[in-house]
């Protein structure tokens, strides 16, 4: 039976991150693990519209599910410090794809 325990490996040395009771001597095998990225925070609570947004009225705007994720997804990214390219950037990237695939709609 296999069993795989994490460890960490640093200057020669395997640390294991978990105790093996029972187990004096067992062969080992090996393998590297990329180095996991620093954990997200938690997306806050947020009742803005898909732009960020209050409504105008100050009330709390209802999001589709596609909505919530998009809004916690670029939460997420303000939160890890990633700079928001603005519309006008966004849209002429899009252009110039759609323009390489020979679909060159206007997108306003």
């Amino acid at each position: 039976m296999l069993t795989s325990i994490e460890g960490i490996y640093e200057n020669g040395q395997v640390w294991l991150l978990e105790p093996l009771p029972g187990v004096a001597r067992a062969r080992v095998l090996v393998t590297l693990l990329p180095e996991p990225p620093a954990p997200l925070p938690p997306p806050a609570p947020d009742t803005s519209d898909q732009t960020g947004n209050l409504a105008p009225d100050g009330a709390a705007v209802e999001l589709s599910a596609l909505g919530r994720d998009l809004l916690a997804i670029r939460q997420r990214a303000l939160a890890c410090g990633l700079a928001l390219a603005p519309v006008d950037a966004i849209l002429e990237e899009v252009r110039q794809g759609r323009a390489e695939a020979g679909d060159d709609h206007d997108l306003r």
